[in-house]
C-alpha cells in the first residue's frame, strides 16, 4: 500500500464521520481526485499535483509536507538517506522543519538538544547512559 492511500485512509479511519466525501469539502478538491486516491494501484503511482496535495493537507489538518513526501516517495522520487527516517513522526517533523528558517531551526535544535540532555540525565541516574551523549551543535562532539 502506498502511503499517500495510507495518511488518507489513516485520516478518514481516525473519527466516526469521516469519509471521502467530507475530505474533499474539506480540501475544496473534487470528490473524484479522493477517490482517485483512495483506489489507486501500485502501477498508477504517479505524482500528485502539489496544489492538490496542499489543499488536502488543509483539509486533513496536517504539514502540506507530510503529503508531499509521501507522494514523492510513492512515485519513487526520494533518495535513499531521506528513506532512513521510517517513523511517521520523525517524518512529520522533518516535513515541518522544512518550513523553517535558519534561526527557527536552530532555536528548535536549542530547545531539543535541553530536552534530550534531561532525558539522559534520567537514563543516567538510572544506569542507562547510551555511549555517546548528546551531540553539542556548536562543536560537533558529544556533551
Amino acid at each position: 500500500m502506498d502511503r499517500l492511500k495510507q495518511l488518507v485512509e489513516g485520516w478518514i479511519d481516525a473519527e466516526p464521520g469521516r469519509n471521502a466525501r467530507r475530505l474533499a469539502d474539506a480540501a475544496g478538491v473534487s470528490r473524484t481526485t479522493v477517490y482517485s486516491l483512495l483506489s489507486r494501484t501500485q502501477q498508477a503511482r504517479r505524482m500528485v499535483e502539489r496544489a492538490t496535495l496542499e489543499a488536502l493537507a488543509a483539509g486533513m489538518g496536517v504539514h502540506p509536507n507530510l503529503l508531499i513526501e509521501a507522494a514523492r516517495d510513492d512515485a519513487g522520487y526520494w533518495t535513499e538517506d531521506v528513506r532512513a527516517a521510517t517513523s511517521p513522526r520523525i517524518r512529520a517533523l522533518q516535513a515541518a522543519l522544512d518550513d523553517l528558517t535558519e534561526a527557527e531551526a536552530e532555536e528548535v535544535a536549542e530547545v531539543a538538544e535541553v530536552v534530550l540532555r534531561r532525558v539522559l540525565a534520567r537514563r543516567a541516574a538510572a544506569g542507562q547512559l547510551p555511549l555517546g551523549g548528546v551531540p553539542d551543535q556548536r562543536s560537533g562532539s558529544s556533551l
